[in-house]
């Protein structure tokens, strides 16, 4: 018996059924590949809803580590790029022809980049050596710049407060009057309204806060300049504290430049200027290693002579560290 099908009008055998076996046949097709789309909507939709229960529990782990401020800081990817229009200036009453410091910078202390026994080595050396005071050149702490490679989930202590403490519990340790600049580190505290190194100096006796990214110490005469700054490394070691030293006019040039934030370790005598770029009391982190950028693990201890004229000698010693 012949009808015509219900779905394409076609006369043809029905079988019993309203519909011919050709648009059954795309019926069924369509209600399978239907049923895996929703199938696979459905996957997906409960993957998402995994990951948002993930990211929920991540959030209310680290919630109540940081204030609303640094929230809101680090939800903007905050950070402060200025500098100190002119440097601060600390008087070292000293007698005698010969200064002797150590000296230290980068050390991101609440890192997993910071290494305790580092520090201690560096107070060895001072107390072996006799220093008579010690200088850091910023980047005391890690901060917590979310723009920065993976920086979050670098930190052993996370926000202000822990990070803070750990600083002050580190510093506490070294026993010579210790001066010290903030670094581009250390400033991100001050997108939520802190200055991180003079609240630590305030704190932990024998040491000083002498500027933001840079400061001067004078002793017996000698102006000991201390820079962090905010530009990048250069592929030659040297290039950034010869033109650092060429920006310098007549009256203003020190006779000792100490460098910090590039991380690398080096010597230079330029325009009768002693430069010493600092390397870093710190291991390469994952962003350093994104962007090929080599880390000089370690840290100087310096012995000045000097005379009427100025610096007589300048004895340097690095010490690297191998990891």
């Amino acid at each position: 018996m012949q009808k015509k099908c219900s779905r394409c009008g076609r006369l043809v055998e029905t079988k019993g059924f309203k519909t011919c076996d050709k648009c059954r046949e795309e019926s069924r097709e369509y209600r399978n590949q239907h049923r895996e789309h929703e199938q696979e909507r459905q996957i997906e939709w409960q993957r998402l809803s995994r990951k948002k229960k993930r990211e929920a529990r991540y959030l209310e782990g680290i919630y109540d580590k940081y204030t609303h401020d640094e929230l809101r800081a680090i939800s903007k990817g905050k950070g402060v790029y200025e500098f100190t229009v002119t440097p601060p200036k600390v008087n070292i009453d000293h007698t005698g022809e010969e200064i002797r410091f150590g000296f230290f910078t980068d050390s991101h202390m609440g890192s997993i980049y910071y290494h305790e026994a580092f520090l201690d080595d560096f107070i060895k050396t001072c107390k072996e050596k006799k220093a008579q005071f010690c200088v850091a050149a910023g980047d005391i702490t890690h901060g917590m710049d979310s723009r920065k490679y993976n920086l979050l989930y670098e930190l052993k202590h996370i926000g202000y407060a822990a990070q803070k403490e750990y600083a002050e519990e580190q510093l506490s340790k070294i026993p010579f009057r210790t001066y010290l600049v903030s670094g581009n580190h250390d400033r991100w505290y001050e997108s939520v309204g802190a200055n991180i190194v003079k609240d630590i100096c305030e704190m932990v006796p024998k040491t000083e806060y002498i500027g933001r990214d840079e400061g001067d110490i004078e002793v017996e005469g000698i102006s000991i300049r201390v820079f962090h700054g905010e530009d990048f490394s250069s592929y030659a070691t040297s290039y950034r504290a010869q033109k650092l030293i060429e920006s310098f006019t007549g009256g203003t040039k020190p006779n000792v430049l100490l460098l910090g934030h590039a991380h690398k370790q080096g010597y230079f005598f330029e325009r009768n200027i002693h430069a010493v770029s600092g390397g870093a009391l710190s291991t390469q982190s994952k962003w350093m290693r994104s962007k090929r950028m080599a880390n000089h693990a370690g840290y100087h201890f310096i012995t000045m002579r000097v005379d009427d004229e100025g610096v007589a000698e300048f004895t340097l010693t690095f010490r690297p560290f191998y990891v």
